[in-house]
């Protein structure tokens, strides 16, 4: 039903670690690639140094200065601007990007950032309930994450908003007791719009939860303001932590999420929403083995599915789903199979206007250089 036409590298440099990408099909015509890019400690060693043979494998997903960066393309897959940087958030570092054209022809960037901590404060952070991430012999520093937010451009990336964060999440401690509320969590699944709605999924654990829960939050102003709407994902049975949440609209107010696992055997978790995500059935732990996913709607109104898979051999997987994406469709589609390691993934697709899939996502390949990579594909 799909075969693969090639694979090819979008964006590679060996002084960055470049990782989850977005893209997404502007209505000029032009794909425009978004990607978290942080510096890559290995390009100062020697590539026969015994060191650098190990940092191989290491997996580096939080840096005091990663930050967001876009390229254009146009339909051959052909870069026609140079890297470009988004202004920072100057206490924080920018992570995942996740992109959505709105009806009104906006870009909606949903996104989160890690806010860096020297060693000598965790005591005295720790003492005061602050929840860090890290440790200074493998991150560097330690990180406290701080917060969901979203940001929109009107002239087709050529300009960002400022970092617009979540409002509080329900039931959850504040960030920094006292200082900094928790806003939202984090938002690296893709968002949707339905009429006038945007509704952006999250996750996060709260204080009184044994694992980790998927949350949404909704626009009614085509993204600039947010309100909580419902909690809708936990395993009440403390064995399943829930991650990464992407939405899929599949018609009137029916919204399908995708969610990662963790705790288990790396199964797609599925739940659906009738009513815009105010309530939602019982999830379903799905045949899938990969994470994240991201749900595509193809012109034909079938949906393609597309994951990471990080377990031998490594790489890229997709499966085809019908119009419902409730019933998969064939068999599992082997896009990649020739990763390095399992440090890899995080695919996102958008249809070409000829009908082929472009799916792209982070690779690692013998050199371990962390690099933006894609495939085509044929209906």
């Amino acid at each position: 039903m799909i075969r693969k036409i090639k694979d090819f590298i979008l964006y590679k440099n060996p002084k960055f670690y470049s990782a989850f990408p977005s893209i997404v099909l502007l209505s000029n015509n032009s794909l425009l690639l978004m990607f978290r890019r942080a510096r890559d400690i290995r390009c100062l060693l020697s590539q026969e140094d015994e060191e650098s043979q190990t940092l191989k494998q290491m997996v580096d997903h939080i840096d005091s200065r990663s930050h967001l960066t876009q390229i254009l393309f146009d339909l051959d897959l052909q870069a026609t601007s140079q890297p470009e940087i988004l202004a920072i958030d100057p206490e924080a570092a920018d992570q995942d990007a996740s992109l959505l054209l709105l009806s009104n022809g906006d870009l909606l960037l949903s996104s989160f950032t890690w806010y860096p901590v020297h060693s000598r404060l965790y005591k005295s952070l720790a003492a005061n309930n602050v929840t860090l991430h890290g440790h200074p012999d493998i991150t560097g520093c330690y990180y406290i994450m701080w917060g969901g937010l979203t940001r929109l451009s009107r002239d087709n990336g050529q300009s960002w908003s400022e970092h617009n964060y979540l409002p509080q999440l329900p039931g959850a401690n504040d960030i920094v007791p006292g200082l900094r509320q928790s806003h939202g969590g984090p938002a690296s699944g893709q968002a949707i719009e339905i009429d006038n709605e945007i509704l952006l999924p999250i996750y996060k654990k709260l204080p009184d939860d044994k694992t980790s829960s998927c949350h949404l939050y909704v626009s009614n102003d085509g993204g600039t303001s947010w309100s909580y709407r419902a909690k809708f994902a936990i395993d009440k049975t403390g064995k399943l932590q829930f991650y990464e949440p992407s939405l899929l609209h599949c018609g009137g107010d029916k919204v399908m999420a995708f969610i990662r696992s963790g705790g288990g055997d790396d199964h797609l978790i599925t739940t659906m929403s009738n009513d815009r995500g105010r309530t939602w059935e019982d999830w379903e732990e799905r045949e899938v083995v990969g994470h994240p996913t991201h749900a595509l709607r193809l012109s034909d109104g079938r949906v393609f599915l597309c994951y990471g898979y990080r377990h031998e051999p490594f790489g890229i997987r997709g499966r085809l789903m019908d119009s419902s994406a409730h019933n998969f469709i064939g068999e599992e589609i082997i896009i990649r199979d020739d990763a390095f390691c399992a440090d890899i993934g995080y695919p996102w697709a958008a249809q070409m206007p000829d009908g082929k899939i472009l799916v792209v996502y982070y690779f690692t390949q013998s050199d371990g250089i962390r690099h933006i990579a894609g495939s085509l594909l044929a209906l």
